[in-house]
């Protein structure tokens, strides 16, 4: 009982020092950018200019990272490695496991750590878990997610599972440029065969608009990324699955109109107005003929610029920064109350009087 009163006091202490870990376990994308492993290094970024020990986690030791996309700030990061056994918690500690990652939760559910799953792509939920299981079964009761739409589905397969929404933000150099917009067209698709099908068709259908260029957002930089929406006069977004929506946001940041076919699920900030949105997607390319046609005629309606730039004018870095501090330290205090009760419990009558 005295080890164990020990433990727990040295805990309590790791926890108000704020020496605890925070480890976010990270998809290696092979050097592809990604909007929600960028969201990810955002969180341990944030964490760490507060105090925290946040590190990025990943699986294999040949870990691609972060560097030929993300700034220096970001691939500079403490990470460590579970297949070199880095991966190293106690009670006061907390692993942060995306949604993708079940067969990770069932190799940590005898760690005595805080468990939690961060959920940006809802689609992948249920891909590595077996029948019959949920995220309780290996000790997790907590789930970060990225809209109330997501909360929502996560809610009718997990009851007992407590969700909170904290919004990603758009970096501030998603901005509209000071020059005119360039007759290119931005294209960003979950499948390349779906951006190389666009330009083809298009191409066939508008030979009166060959001199168009299209730029495949694959393989850029992130900045490099922004630098290129800015500039296009109209972007073109086809994701039946995406959870978020990203890409919209930081085309309407840029001052881009979207076309782009409508989710499977939602997106909280999607509504009427604020791009040109399409069920069918065989109507992608007669749908940016016309605004095209629009745009060279410079009759565009103001409207759909304002909706952009109202709806885009929520995502903002400051307002994720505060989320992300306030719910980590929400956890802290909790695991307080918790090693104090338990403390509380050994402590002989009369020892602390």
């Amino acid at each position: 009982m005295e080890q164990q009163l020990t433990q727990l006091q040295n805990g309590l202490e790791k926890i108000k020092n704020k020496e605890s870990k925070i480890y976010f376990l990270t998809q290696d994308t092979g050097g592809a950018a990604s909007a929600s492993v960028a969201t990810t290094y955002q969180y341990v970024k944030y964490l760490r200019e507060a105090g925290y020990q946040a590190e990025i986690l990943y699986e294999k030791k040949d870990y691609k990272g972060v560097s030929e996309w993300l700034d220096t700030e970001y691939s500079e990061l403490p990470h460590a490695n579970i297949e070199e056994g880095q991966l190293k918690v106690g009670p006061a500690d907390i692993v942060v496991v995306p949604e993708l990652y079940g067969h990770v939760l069932e190799q940590i559910v005898n760690m005595p750590c805080t468990k939690i799953v961060f959920s940006q792509a809802y689609d992948y939920i249920l891909e590595t878990l077996n029948p019959g299981f949920g995220w309780s079964n290996y000790g997790v009761t907590k789930c970060i997610t990225t809209s109330e739409a997501q909360k929502e589905y996560i809610k009718k397969l997990f009851p007992t599972i407590e969700s909170t929404v904290i919004k990603p933000s758009i970096p501030e150099y998603f901005k509209s440029g000071e020059k005119p917009k360039k007759p290119t067209i931005a294209v960003h698709t979950r499948e390349q065969r779906d951006t190389m099908k666009i330009i083809k068709s298009f191409y066939l259908q508008n030979p009166q608009f060959k001199w168009i260029t299209f730029r495949d957002m694959r393989g850029l930089s992130r900045k490099e990324f922004a630098k290129t929406l800015s500039e296009s006069c109209a972007s073109i977004w086809v994701d039946r699955i995406s959870s978020f929506g990203t890409f919209p946001l930081e085309s309407m940041r840029c001052g881009t109109p979207c076309i782009g076919t409508l989710p499977v699920m939602k997106p909280d900030w999607l509504t009427e107005g604020n791009g040109i949105w399409v069920f069918d997607e065989s109507k992608i390319v007669e749908i940016t003929s016309g605004f095209l046609k629009n745009w060279l005629e410079d009759s565009v309606p103001e409207t759909l610029y304002s909706k952009m730039k109202e709806t885009s004018s929520d995502f903002l870095e400051g307002s994720e920064r505060k989320e992300v501090l306030d719910y980590f330290q929400s956890l802290f205090n909790e695991k307080i109350t918790e090693f104090e009760s338990s403390i509380n419990k050994l402590t002989p009558v009369g020892e602390n009087s």
